[in-house]
This record gives structure tokens, sequence and C-alpha cells, in this order.
């Protein structure tokens, strides 16, 4: 692992292998090592690989931040910055999971660097308003990104017991049918009984990577959608690069409906899009394999 100054901050970073050039970049609630297996097989097939641990998370965290330190351009930028400061150039392709798809969407469309194409994993392009979360309840419990909107508390109660929140992020059951209950409490902390897409020592890694620091600044991502949907309208537009949309049909937190498809159809002139029958969120975990088919295509 490395440091390197980006965009006014310090961010760690890996590069490994020679070759075209792969950038992963993980989502919430994970870390640059989720990677690790991916990566491993990328640098054996001939590719160099960076992974960057985004900012707010245990190995980048911010030491003086406001929620603003987090929206859409400065997520941006960071990946812009590193692109061009390690001379990402070969051929590049970004390899987004979660929020880390929606990064590398704005990174595209704001065109500061050559991007040869996308994989986006169980994300997209952007988060829809935070007025779209709140009328969304469960047994009246808000919706997980409505919560996260008062990031304080939301903190407060996952920093509590890690275990049990990331057990939860993790687990196997997915919720497959059509009303599944979206609250912070379902998703995140009432699980830990569960089986975990992870091995057990991963699991534990995992944990271990957040046991000192408060979840609060990568939560402080979700509290500015609605402040990226209005930075996003500077460079929104059709996109000209190759972007394959990658989903897990029974992935409860991202689920691609008629409507979500026929959105990221218009969104470019070179889009694809594959639904994975029985796989969750954590395709890069428990799917790698399609996921590095993706990759080599």
């Amino acid at each position: 692992m490395e440091k390197i100054n980006l965009n006014n901050i310090s961010l760690s970073y890996e590069t490994k292998g020679q070759g075209s050039d792969i950038l992963l970049l993980h989502g919430f609630p994970s870390s640059m090592y989720m990677w690790n297996d991916i990566k491993k097989e990328l640098v054996e097939n001939g590719y160099r690989v960076t992974i960057l641990e985004q900012r707010g998370y245990p190995l980048s965290r911010l030491k003086n931040f406001d929620l603003l330190s987090f929206n859409i351009k400065e997520l941006s930028k960071d990946v812009e910055e590193l692109i061009l400061k390690l001379n990402l150039d070969q051929n590049l392709t970004i390899v987004g999971h979660d929020w880390g798809s929606i990064v590398a969407w704005a990174v595209i469309s704001r065109e500061k660097v050559n991007i040869n194409k996308l994989i986006s994993l169980c994300g997209g392009t952007e988060f829809p308003i935070s007025a779209v979360y709140s009328n969304l309840t469960y047994n009246e419990k808000l919706h997980y990104i409505s919560s996260f909107q008062n990031v304080k508390e939301s903190a407060n109660i996952i920093d509590s017991n890690l275990e049990l929140f990331f057990r939860s992020a993790y687990r196997m059951n997915n919720q497959i049918g059509d009303s599944v209950d979206l609250s912070l409490e379902n998703v995140f902390i009432n699980n830990l009984s569960e089986s975990c897409v992870m091995k057990e020592d991963e699991i534990i890694n995992l944990i271990q990577h957040f046991d000192k620091f408060s979840l609060d600044q990568p939560i402080a991502w979700y509290a500015n959608i609605d402040f990226n949907s209005e930075l996003s309208s500077a460079w929104r537009k059709v996109v000209t690069t190759p972007i394959h949309f990658v989903f897990g049909e029974v992935d409860a937190a991202v689920k691609l409906n008629v409507k979500m498809r026929e959105r990221l159809m218009s969104s470019g002139t070179n889009i694809k899009i594959t639904e994975i029958p029985g796989a969750g969120h954590w395709l890069p975990i428990t799917h790698r394999e399609s996921v590095l088919r993706e990759i080599y295509a």
C-alpha cells in the first residue's frame, strides 16, 4: 500500500503488474482489499491493476471534514488525479462496484481523463434525490438512505456494533420478492445469524479494518445526493464510452427494473446490460468469474 496526495488530501492505493490498466473502485461499505482475488488474477494475466481506498474510508480518512467533502465532484476529482498522476493511460478500464460505479460514471461524464471502458457492478449512473427515498417506508421505518441523511445519528447506531453491521451488510440472504424491507434496521443491524458471502477470516478482517474508525465519512457520501444531482447537471450527457452495467437478479438494494433498464440504455451510445441469475449485491465476491469475464471481453 502507498499514499498519494490527490485533490488536497492523502489517499491510499496500490498498483501491481504490467500491461493494460484496470482501476478498481469499491463502494459501501467496503475497502480497497475487496478486490484482492480479482486483482491477483488480473495481474497474473498481464494487466496493471490499481486499487484505491476511497476518501473517508479507514486508510483514506479525512482529518478535517464537513459533509460537502464527500460530494460527487470531489470524489470524481480524486479518481481523475489518480489516473493522471499514475499515468494510467494504457487502454484504461474502470470497474466500479456500488458507489464506486457512481463515481466512475461521473468521471466518464466529466471527460477530464481518457477511459477505454467502464464495467459498472450493482450501481448505475446517479442516485435519485432524497425525496424519492423519503416516500419509501417499511412498517413506519425509513429507507436506509433516508436515515443516512442524518449522518451522525446513523453512524452512532452502526458504530455501536460494527460486527453486527458488517455481518448484516454481507449476509447471503437477498430477500427475494417485491416487498423488501430496506430500512436501516433490517439491512444493516438485524442479521447477525445469517450466512455471510465472505469466508469467516475475510469478514473478520473487514471488521478489523474499520474497528477504530467511525462509519460517519462513508455515510456522508449519501448525505450529498441532492447536491450531487445539482453538480451533475454541469456534465450530464449521453456518453460514448463503452459501458457494461452488470446487476444481480436478487439484489435487494439495487434492483434492475424496466424503468431503470430504459434509463440506462438511453444514457449512452454503447451500452450493454447484464443481469446475473440468482446473484445478489456482492458480485466481486460471489461471482468473481463473471466479473473477470466481462473485464476480459
